[in-house]
């Protein structure tokens, strides 16, 4: 106490007694609010007042146990710093963070007051003074701040500050935007007037001028004209502030672009983004509420827009807040308030009711303030109207499970419903039926009539589709003109047969469209449960696999999946499936087969055939996946490939200086209805440099017919840089003389089927007249499909100018064909007997007379059972060992897929599981397999008991009881199976 008194004694004049001095002590002290601390030049800690003692952990006698035990670490520099500074006589004041005495930390603001006596420093006063609550306000107003920029830019929402004195603006980085203005312009009335549209000026001049005169708010809609000649619709909102007496001297508002929410007429109001803007200019309600005085201490002019009720209603407390929450939310707000007390609950929404009645749902963004005791005493918040976001909300809810075109369930909705279904009716021990619908023809209709024709189709086509389903079933779109039907409980098959049959009977009836009267059908699979699966992935993709059978079986029909696939069917639907990851994976081949000069043998060309080397089935016709492509139009995509294939083979060919011939090229028509077909054309053969004059182009009489007008301009500009056009399978068509005439093509090809029946005397005269019909136009002839010298001879004689067929060479692979290139001139093919590799198996096999008829599935493919039915196929000879079959199937020699053959041998059932180890064309595409047993050991010996017995029987009669052998020849028979 004496060495305070000393203290101030050198502060004080010598007439000031002690009690005087105590009194000063006293108040510096005990009744300041900060803590306060007084020290000598030598850092001593004289006095410390009341205030003081929640600092730190212990008492401090100086300076530097002050600094160790109440300074955080990485503020110790700078105190000292500080400190220094004072001891020199320097005022000092700093923020910092001090140590309180429970071990929390504390924001400061620190001053450091130097006291002299006859200008000479005798000691420092530390003052300090807690900000904690200050800095975060300041937090929750920097986040205010960066909240409003960023919804600024977000909603393209422009703010400014408009001296109406000087006609001076202050502009965001939006406003110059809005108005093609540039940043180091300076914004004045005049400028902005000019952008205005003419018939919009006389309006807003009127209400700027009305709104300063009138010193009210500064409301408007209109239109600019931006530096480009577009318009824009602008609308601008501001206030008028005055000064000290009473003049408007500033406009504060904002200007948002709502060209887009014009132009759709939209009704919606703007989101909650809008509503974080300031104060008054935004749609948000601002508040603060003193918890101790329950007291509304502000509330923004924009909680009237949420409430109806005006921010002075709340402040002089006539409106309760808590008074307008929806009844059914009450207690959840009031629980809600309840944790307040303790920390920030997360943003939460709930309903109130308007001033106007109606129903609004807010957001609500409370931060509760808590005093040094962490008591609490301040409500700081932000109200949000997000009424017009729930209902976005609520219909992005809706479009996510509904289709955007048709609102009926999408595939999404389809798949969960399906699964709730699957659950209960494992439980329940119902059943319940999946149609998967494709709907015939509609790809043409959208294809010629154009796609808003095409929607308003598939929106009838829905409706139809609802009408005929039962309301407690589903009807759903998967996309495109693909639709499902879930049954939900069904007594029998019999009863979904029937569903289906009056729905394809319904969708034969026309649908009327703008004028046009249109008609499609349907192909529908379908899948019962449990037969055909008991999951949702199984379900589907089995109706998936039988609507692809209905449309095999020749569209506008039903298949159930259990009874509808065979092998085939399999096959095409496994080929579908992978076909559109066959260009991305280089599954595709190119081959290349010779067109010779018919006299002298020599190679003037080729065809480009494609193929598939497909990683299940083996090399793929393009008879088994081009009509895929036509259907499912991946044709286009995969005629570029063959274009752009064509034309890198031949640079390769050119760069390794081997002479080249022209190759020709299948164009599709359907490549031909893209308008830009010709400049992709084009573009390659820029891109690759290759001579246009070695392409041939290859099309169809219904290419000329389809696409008559637009093909001619292409045609010409093609031929002008050098390119071939051939009309292939001429003779199978129209064979028009007008198109032959009309479209300038170069070459005729004579169709394959005239070829092979020449010795028939009016194919002979048809052959004989196109050829000399092609000549008298000028026009080279090629004969395909020549296998004989007897054919060549025919066609020599008849004076064709090339043939192309397996009598000079099959299609090879490009290593192969670049061999007839070295060696121009081919000679024919020797056909050689093959051996079989069954031959040479060492253990008996049965030659039989006549085929014994036998049911072939897919068994499994890579280990994976395939579930497929089966197709009938004739079986020449058996062994313990394998079996050798005759069909018209191309399948694969491939260890991955084994096959499983039943049929009977004097009576008894057989299954007999195998792999196809070999493969052997035959005439008319139908082929031979050899098969090796997959047999247990027991099995084995028990086939080979019975095959000694029919051994013996085949020698007594070449048609053994209980065998089912086919009298007639074996091509012949699945021909006729075909055909029917």
């Amino acid at each position: 106490m004496l060495n305070v008194i000393n203290l101030l004694r050198k502060s004080q004049n010598d007439s000031v007694d002690d009690k005087h001095l105590m009194n000063m002590y006293e108040l510096l002290f005990h009744h300041y609010p900060n803590p306060v601390y007084i020290l000598d030049v030598d850092g001593s800690m004289i006095a410390s007042n009341a205030a003081s003692k929640v600092m730190c952990g212990k008492k401090v006698k100086n300076i530097q146990q002050f600094i160790a035990n109440c300074i955080p670490q990485p503020y110790i520099p700078t105190t000292l710093d500080h400190y220094s500074k004072a001891l020199n006589g320097e005022y000092q004041q700093y923020h910092s963070v001090h140590i309180l005495k429970d071990g929390q930390l504390m924001d400061t603001s620190v001053q450091l007051q130097p006291l002299f006596n006859q200008n000479e420093i005798f000691g420092v006063v530390l003052l300090i003074s807690d900000v904690t609550e200050m800095e975060a306000q300041k937090a929750i107003l920097s986040k205010l701040e960066m909240n409003v920029h960023n919804v600024e830019e977000l909603v393209d929402i422009g703010t400014w500050d408009f001296n109406i004195v000087e006609n001076k603006a202050l502009w965001s980085d939006q406003m110059y935007e809005m108005f093609d203005l540039g940043i180091d312009e300076s914004p004045t009335y005049e400028k902005v007037y000019e952008r205005i549209h003419p018939d919009d000026r006389e309006n807003f001049d009127l209400h700027f001028k009305k709104a300063i005169e009138e010193k009210t708010i500064f409301s408007i809609s209109y239109r600019i004209i931006k530096r480009d000649g577009s318009e824009r619709v602008l609308n601008q909102y501001a206030d008028v502030l005055l000064d000290e007496m009473g003049q408007p001297v500033r406009m504060i508002g904002t200007s948002h672009d709502i060209t887009e929410q014009v132009q759709i007429q939209s009704k919606m109001e703007e989101q909650e983004e809008h509503v974080k803007k300031i104060y008054d200019n935004l749609d948000a309600g601002i508040w603060s509420v003193d918890v101790r005085e329950k007291k509304v201490l502000f509330a923004s002019t924009g909680i009237e827009s949420i409430s109806g009720y005006t921010s002075w209603e709340f402040e002089e407390g006539s409106i309760v807040w808590a008074d307008l929450i929806f009844p059914e939310d009450l207690s959840y707000y009031h629980s809600r308030q309840e944790t307040l007390s303790t920390a920030k609950p997360p943003k939460e929404r709930y309903r109130i009711t308007h001033k106007d009645g109606s129903i609004r749902w807010v957001e609500d963004n409370t931060i509760p303030v808590f005093d040094q005791e962490g008591a609490l005493i301040r409500l700081d918040g932000i109200i949000t109207d997000v009424t017009e976001q729930i209902k976005s909300e609520e219909t992005m809810a809706h479009l996510a499970y509904h289709d955007y075109l048709t609102d009926l369930p999408n595939r999404r909705m389809f798949e969960n419903e399906l699964d709730d279904v699957l659950a209960s009716a494992g439980i329940l021990q119902k059943q319940f039926t999946i149609l998967y619908i494709d709907m015939d023809g509609f790809k043409r209709i959208n294809d010629t009539l154009g796609h808003l024709k095409g929607d308003v189709l598939l929106k009838e086509i829905s409706t139809r589709l609802r009408e005929k389903t039962p309301d407690l079933d589903l009807v759903a779109r998967m996309g495109g003109d693909e639709f499902t039907i879930l049954l939900r409980d069904i007594k029998d098959s019999e009863e979904a047969v029937s569903f289906a049959q009056k729905l394809i009977t319904s969708l034969e009836e026309p649908f009327f469209i703008s004028g046009y009267e249109l008609f499609v059908t349907a192909s529908i699979g379908m899948t019962l449960y449990p037969i055909d699966g008991e999951d949702s992935e199984t379900l589907i993709s089995r109706a998936d696999t039988a609507l692809y059978r209905a449309k095999e079986m020749g569209k506008n029909n039903f298949q159930i999946y259990a009874s509808s696939m065979n092998i085939e069917s399999y096959k095409l639907f496994q080929l579908e499936k992978d076909l559109r990851k066959a260009i991305k994976n280089n599954e595709l081949l190119l081959y290349y087969q010779p067109k010779v000069d018919t006299k002298t043998g020599s190679l003037v060309g080729a065809e480009a055939l494609i193929r598939w080397q497909h990683p299940e089935w083996g090399l793929v016709s393009p008879h088994e996946f081009i009509p895929i492509a036509e259907e499912n139009g991946l044709i286009i995509s995969i005629t570029d490939w063959v274009i752009q294939t064509v034309c890198e083979q031949l640079r390769e060919w050119d760069r390794s200086n081997v002479h080249t011939v022209p190759i020709s090229i299948n164009m599709s028509p359907k490549r031909f209805l893209r308008n830009e077909w010709m400049q992709t054309m084009l573009n390659i053969i820029e891109e690759t440099g290759v001579d246009p004059s070695l392409l041939d182009l290859e099309i169809t009489e219904s290419v000329l017919i389809q696409n008559e007008e637009s093909f001619i301009s292409s045609v010409k500009r093609l031929k002008e840089i050098g390119i071939q056009f051939s009309l292939d399978d001429f003779g199978t068509g129209f064979s028009s003389l007008l198109y032959l005439k009309k479209f300038n093509v170069d070459t005729v090809k004579i169709d394959r089927s005239f070829i092979r029946d020449y010795l028939n005397e009016s194919d002979s005269e048809i052959t004989k007249s196109i050829i000399h019909l092609a000549h008298g136009l000028h026009l080279n002839v090629v004969a395909e499909g020549v296998e004989t010298e007897d054919q060549r001879t025919f066609l020599e004689q008849q004076g064709c100018d090339i043939i192309q067929g397996y009598l000079f060479s099959k299609p090879v692979p490009s290593e192969d064909f670049l061999a007839f290139l070295l060696k121009p001139v081919l000679s024919t093919q020797q056909t050689q007997p093959i051996i079989p590799v069954e031959e040479r198996r060492e253990v008996f096999r049965i030659d039989f007379t006549h085929s014994l008829s036998a049911d072939m599935t897919i068994a499994s493919v890579n280990g994976k059972q395939a579930l497929v039915g089966t197709t009938e196929v004739l079986v020449e000879n058996m062994g313990p060992g394998g079996l050798r079959f005759l069909t018209h199937l191309r399948l694969p020699v491939s260890p991955g897929i084994t096959f499983d053959f039943h049929t009977h041998i004097l009576g008894e059932s057989v299954s007999l599981p195998g792999k196809i180890v070999w493969k052997q064309e035959q005439k008319s595409d139908f082929f031979l397999y050899g098969v090796q047993f997959i047999l247990t050991p027991s099995e084995q010996t028990k086939l080979t008991k019975l095959l000694n017995k029919l051994s013996i029987e085949v020698l007594k009669t070449p048609i053994p009881e209980g065998c089912p052998f086919i009298i007639i020849e074996g091509i012949e028979y699945l021909s006729n199976k075909m055909t029917k």
